[in-house]
């Protein structure tokens, strides 16, 4: 399964609109968004800024299915002129995030499940950084996620915009659980120098399809 992210952006005033078409998407968009193999998709924004997340087995396949399926065409050219950049995944036009770190964390955790998104600028020049600490996380960082209750702790880069994504059943426990644990402390306090300060922002979802 692969694990997606996008990064979008809608042009000035048109954020509430942005929202408004998502509340009311027309039940054939949804209905394709299954049939093209797509789970897991959540849309996060923070003023106009969109990412998204969402898993498929074959994104090149998926890509394909949706630029040829009808349906998808006409909400794609009703959607065009909400974006400064972007507007879906067939057009090519749209940036995808590397992912730097991906913790699968507790897979058996019940739902309902909090699907979570951030945002975090970097200081200038700590990109390479930010991938050395990712790849260098040790099995303790990755067993204290696991039993702080988080499931498919992603993150992604994108400039030097870091895009934060995970799901549990209680977010503010599992934070406090985390920031108790040694390991994952010592882990995250290099991480946390990498990005200027006060600039993480927690995300609205404004859009999910399991």
């Amino acid at each position: 399964m692969q694990r997606i992210a996008t990064y979008m952006a809608v042009k000035p005033g048109m954020e509430e609109r942005y929202r408004q078409e998502h509340e009311h998407i027309w039940p054939e968009v949804l209905e394709g968004i299954t049939r093209f193999g797509i789970h897991s998709y959540s849309i996060f924004m923070h003023g106009r800024e969109l990412y998204s997340y969402f898993e498929v087995e074959d994104l090149e396949k998926t890509g394909a299915m949706a630029a040829a399926d009808p349906d998808n065409q006409r909400w794609q050219v009703h959607m065009a002129d909400f974006f400064d950049v972007g507007p879906g995944i067939q057009d090519g036009s749209t940036v995808y995030p590397v992912e730097v770190f991906f913790a699968p964390g507790n897979e058996q955790l019940p739902p309902p499940l909090q699907r979570i998104g951030g945002l975090h600028r970097l200081k200038a020049g700590r990109e390479g950084t930010v991938r050395q600490l990712c790849e260098a996380a040790s099995p303790q960082v990755y067993e204290a996620i696991r039993k702080a209750g988080i499931r498919k702790d992603c993150i992604y880069l994108v400039g030097q915009m870091l895009f934060t994504y995970y799901q549990a059943q209680d977010p503010g426990r599992a934070h406090t659980l985390l920031v108790a644990d040694p390991a994952y402390r010592a882990w995250h306090a290099p991480l946390a120098d990498c990005l200027e300060h006060s600039t993480s922002i927690l995300m609205d979802e404004v859009f999910y399809v399991p």
